[in-house]
């Protein structure tokens, strides 16, 4: 979980048996999963809001504007935010003080952590969504899972991390790992194992996309596109029956990244191919992919 989306991933490591006296390590991507607006910026903006009340409802100003409309008041409170978000991670208050906040008035206050918890409960209980679609997706349960590593800046929170304990099952969450730095690494090193001009230890990777891709074809001037019935009335012949509008599925969520398929087809206009995601593995709907 990092600042403004969190991340799920599956993954099986195993050894390759590249000959019989050599193995190399092997990766399998068995899920991905994502929620692109969960991400711990968000606490901020709950903090915020939470000062931001506690100081309108000080005596001082009463029948008074809402801090929250003058800018300058507001990036002052988003200054301290970081740092009692940092103080609540570790301690279960915090005291609060910002001088001459607006008008000469300042805040000064404590906030306890689960005052936090209490205002920050819709976005605690999206915590665990993207962790159980990645584990209905790879299609093994919480208990199967051999080894947890939480990498970003949600670690820090406390509540964050009972809910994946409770979520997973377990208490041993790891947080061995720099978030930035294992990315840059395995990065780079995934990509030096793909390189002839790098000598790096084998290891070999397998991911797999995220949704069926399907293809369509079809002519550019709708004119061109005769039906097979059109085509017979004509008088050509059936083995010289052209399909003008043609769909058919590329890729399935088992096949690997990287992979490439040849398609063979007898066209003679000018064609438009739109390739599209399906984003239910039951649904009709479909979303077009830019090319």
């Amino acid at each position: 979980m990092g600042g403004m989306d969190t991340e799920v991933s599956i993954v099986k490591y195993s050894m390759f048996n590249v000959s019989e006296k050599k193995s190399s390590p092997y990766m399998e991507v068995l899920a991905e999963t994502w929620d692109k607006e969960l991400g711990v910026a968000d606490l901020d903006i709950i903090l915020v809001n939470l000062l931001a009340e506690r100081f309108n409802a000080l005596k001082e100003r009463q029948g008074k504007m809402d801090v929250r409309d003058n800018v300058r008041a507001v990036k002052r409170i988003q200054k301290d935010v970081r740092k009692i978000k940092e103080i609540l991670s570790a301690n279960k208050e915090a005291s609060v003080k910002i001088p001459e906040l607006l008008d000469y008035v300042t805040l000064q206050t404590m906030l306890k952590r689960e005052e936090l918890e209490e205002a920050a409960k819709p976005f605690f209980a999206r915590v665990a969504a993207p962790v159980e679609e990645a584990l209905a997706k790879a299609g093994l349960t919480a208990e199967q899972i051999d080894q947890v590593e939480m990498i970003g800046g949600g670690i820090r929170v406390p509540k964050v991390a009972e809910v994946l304990e409770e979520t997973l099952k377990r208490k041993d969450l790891g947080v061995h790992l720099n978030g930035d730095e294992a990315m840059c690494f395995g990065s780079a090193f995934i990509a030096s194992n793909s390189s002839s001009s790098f000598k790096v230890k084998q290891l070999f990777l397998t991911q797999h996309p995220q949704y069926d891709v399907y293809v369509k074809i079809s002519p550019i001037n709708e004119k061109d596109g005769l039906t097979e019935d059109e085509q017979k009335a004509e008088g050509i012949e059936e083995d010289e029956i052209i399909k003008y509008y043609q769909q058919m599925k590329l890729f399935n969520t088992s096949d690997y990244l990287g992979k490439s398929k040849g398609l063979t087809m007898n066209y003679n206009k000018n064609m438009r191919i739109q390739l599209y995601k399906m984003l239910k593995p039951d649904s009709t709907e479909d979303a077009d992919l830019e090319l």
